[in-house]
């Protein structure tokens, strides 16, 4: 089992260079990990071995592998009035048992041949902004930090790397910086949407039925099925109404004189044993992080408009520093530039980094006296 998520190595490593924040990770590499294991399970037959088997006393060898083979291409269905009651009494199994009527309402379930290809789908759009951050990024970062996150203090960076990032910051391309911060904005948004437009695109491919599912399954569990007058239940767990493991399936075939041969069949479903739990983890999941992402833009729009804000969030990175000496560089730089010199600070040695912050203060001190 283990060699089977042997792949997912090189998501969990981390990189020389961080370029983005602990949200944005949670995106493209925890969401990914989790989905692209899922999309593993729902796969594997080694666990839960074939995905659908119909039961029938008369059909033997190939006639019972196109009965499996049939119903799962064509769906299975569940009868609405056979949820709530007590199984073996009122019905067989949840939802299986005779129709009431002939207009009994029948629940549709076709939604397992694409449980797979949904989950990859998703694991790809959680990743896109971040393959479009680490395009438009361009490496800028690493080449702005190359060799400055050691513990050590080099001799290099007394002597000429220090001059070399002070120049860059307040000569060559200060004011710069602006379209990078925004491109990083817009990854962040494009964040954001995409994880509400997963809860909406779940919902359209369940039916309706994802939007209050993770609530519904919650509410389920603590609220003791008490029988009323002690014939029905009041309420029905959720993951037996949208993940039966037990359906009907009709099969029409032609008798000996050519008559039409209704069959039906009881087929299980051992795969909803496992989609039943990964969409409520997949609820609760997309829902926290729908909740992180917004804050993260909220936060974004905050350090836009508040210089002190950005100064604290300096400060944070380095110790012994005056305030006025790093709001001094805040109310200097443009956002980008601020932003650029954020990120670095999470991929330098606190003391360098401090030493350039110092640096950049003299320096623009130094620039104000001279105008």
């Amino acid at each position: 089992m283990i060699d089977l998520f042997m792949p997912f190595r090189s998501f969990l490593k981390f990189e020389n260079v961080c370029t983005d924040n602990n949200i944005f990770r949670m995106h493209y590499k925890l969401t990914v990990i989790i989905l692209l294991v899922f999309t593993l399970l729902v796969t594997s037959k080694q666990f839960f071995g074939e995905p659908i088997h119909c039961m029938s006393g008369n059909d033997k060898g190939n006639d019972k592998d196109a009965a499996n083979s049939y119903c799962w291409i064509y769906g299975t269905y569940t009868l609405k009035s056979q949820l709530l009651g007590v199984e073996g009494r009122h019905m067989a199994y949840v939802g299986v048992g005779p129709a009431k009527s002939d207009d009994d309402e029948q629940i549709k379930h076709t939604y397992y041949q694409w449980v797979c290809f949904v989950l990859l789908g998703q694991a790809t759009m959680f990743y896109a902004p971040r393959y479009l951050w680490k395009m438009w990024e361009g490496g800028r970062l690493k080449a702005l930090a190359a060799d400055l996150s050691s513990p050590m203090v080099s001799k290099d960076w007394s002597e000429f790397r220090r001059k070399e990032l002070v120049s860059y910051f307040n000569y060559t391309n200060m004011y710069t910086h602006n379209m990078y911060a925004l491109r990083y904005a817009f990854c962040e948004l494009l964040n954001l949407i995409n994880v509400v437009g997963q809860i909406f695109i779940l919902d359209l491919f369940l039916g309706g039925s994802f939007r209050n599912y993770g609530a519904a399954v919650a509410a389920f569990t603590h609220t003791p099925r008490i029988p009323n007058d002690f014939t029905n239940f009041t309420s029905v767990n959720p993951m037996d109404e949208f993940f039966p493991k037990l359906t009907k399936c009709w099969l029409r075939n032609y008798g000996p004189s050519g008559s039409l041969e209704l069959k039906d069949r009881l087929c299980v479903l051992p795969l909803n044993i496992v989609n039943e739990k990964i969409f409520v983890i997949l609820w609760f999941w997309l829902i926290i992080l729908t909740a992180f992402s917004i804050l993260a833009v909220v936060f974004r729009f905050l350090l836009l408009i508040l210089y002190p804000l950005r100064t604290v969030m300096i400060r944070g990175q380095i110790r012994y520093v005056k305030r006025s000496v790093v709001s001094r560089i805040v109310k200097r730089f443009g956002f980008g530039d601020w932003l650029i010199l954020h990120l670095l600070g999470k991929n330098m040695n606190p003391i360098i980094f401090k030493d350039l912050v110092l640096e950049l203060a003299k320096e623009i001190e130094h620039n104000a006296i001279t105008v």
